[in-house]
C-alpha cells in the first residue's frame, strides 16, 4: 500500500509541476505519468541495491530517456518533460536534514543528511548527462548521414 501512496504522490507532485511550467493538454498527463513511472523504477531499483547512488542515476537515466522520447512525439523541449517528471527524484527530505544539522549545530545529522543529499544530486546530474551525451552522439550521427 505504501508504495500506490508513494507513486500516487509522484504523479501528482508531477502533474503540479507540469501545470506550474504551463505545459498543455496531454503534456501535463504525460508528465506525470513519467513522474510515477520514474518513482516505480527507483523503488524497484531501491529495493534490490542498498545505498543511494545506484537506485537513483538508473531512475534518472529513465527519466532523461523517456522526456526525450516524449519531446520528439509531442514536439515540445525535452527539459520540460525531464523538469516535471524528475520532481519524484529530487532530495527534498534529505536537504532539509542537511539544513536542520546545520541551524542546529548538530554536526552528525549534518553530515549524514548532507553526504546523502550530495550522493542523490550526482547521481541525478550523471543520468541526466550520460542520456544526453547519448542523444547528443545519436543525433550528430543521423544528422551527417542526411
Amino acid at each position: 500500500m505504501s508504495m500506490i501512496i508513494q507513486v500516487a504522490a509522484a504523479f501528482v507532485g508531477s502533474i503540479g509541476f507540469a501545470i506550474f511550467f504551463k505545459m498543455k493538454g496531454r503534456q501535463i498527463l504525460l508528465a506525470g505519468l513519467g513522474g510515477a513511472a520514474t518513482w516505480v523504477i527507483y523503488l524497484l531499483w531501491q529495493q534490490q541495491i542498498e545505498g543511494y547512488f545506484i537506485p537513483y542515476f538508473i531512475a534518472a537515466i529513465f527519466v532523461a530517456i523517456y522526456a526525450e522520447i516524449m519531446a520528439r512525439v509531442n514536439r515540445a523541449p525535452a527539459t520540460i518533460f525531464l523538469t516535471a517528471a524528475a520532481v519524484p527524484l529530487f532530495p527534498g527530505g534529505s536537504l532539509y536534514y542537511t539544513m536542520a544539522g546545520l541551524v542546529n549545530g548538530d554536526e552528525m545529522l549534518f553530515s549524514k543528511s548532507g553526504t546523502d543529499t550530495l550522493t542523490i544530486a550526482l547521481a541525478i546530474s550523471l543520468g541526466f548527462v550520460v542520456v544526453a551525451l547519448i542523444t547528443k552522439y545519436i543525433t550528430g550521427i543521423s544528422s551527417q548521414r542526411k
